[in-house]
């Protein structure tokens, strides 16, 4: 009986003491949630081995007013380190070809550290590389954002109009 006693007393103590919640702790501003609402990850495995890392965020959806005459996406890849064959660690130079519903890319721009497109992409990190990415415009609804190396497979981030 004097255990219930501790215990209930114990309970009422605890359950009114904080007004806050650990997520009062971690407020974004609107562009950041909306940000990370768009962000889609995967990666390439072959034989437990990770080959890349691909990431992506889909631009029309976060602006529609400035982003209207295609379909834009930011997008962060990470290359496996292993292969010392390759100098540079870009989309081409790795053999990776990027599709969006099966249609290549009009425009892949490099984005560098100083970039201010590259802060909209909530992960950041200094092994990745960041491009900003068009494609014409699409007429379904569902997008299918492909990345694809013959050698080591595909990864499709999938999204919606």
């Amino acid at each position: 009986m004097r255990f219930s006693w501790i215990a209930i007393s114990a309970l009422l103590a605890f359950s009114g003491c904080s007004q806050k919640g650990a997520f009062d702790l971690f407020k974004m501003d609107e562009a950041h949630e909306r940000a990370v609402e768009q962000l889609r990850s995967d990666s390439i495995v072959l034989s437990l081995e990770t080959k890349a890392i691909f990431s992506s965020l889909y631009l029309n959806k976060m602006d529609p007013v400035q982003y209207k005459d295609g379909e834009y996406f930011i997008v962060s890849v990470y290359f496996e380190k292993d292969n010392r064959t390759i100098k540079v660690r870009e989309l081409e130079t790795n053999g990776y070809e990027l599709s969006l519903n099966g249609k290549k890319a009009t425009t892949i721009e490099p984005l560098d550290e100083k970039d201010p497109r590259r802060s909209l992409m909530p992960i950041q990190n200094n092994w990745n590389r960041y491009y900003f990415i068009r494609f014409d415009s699409v007429r379904e609804t569902s997008l299918a954002l492909q990345l694809e190396n013959n050698q080591t497979g595909k990864v499709v981030l999938s999204y919606q109009k």
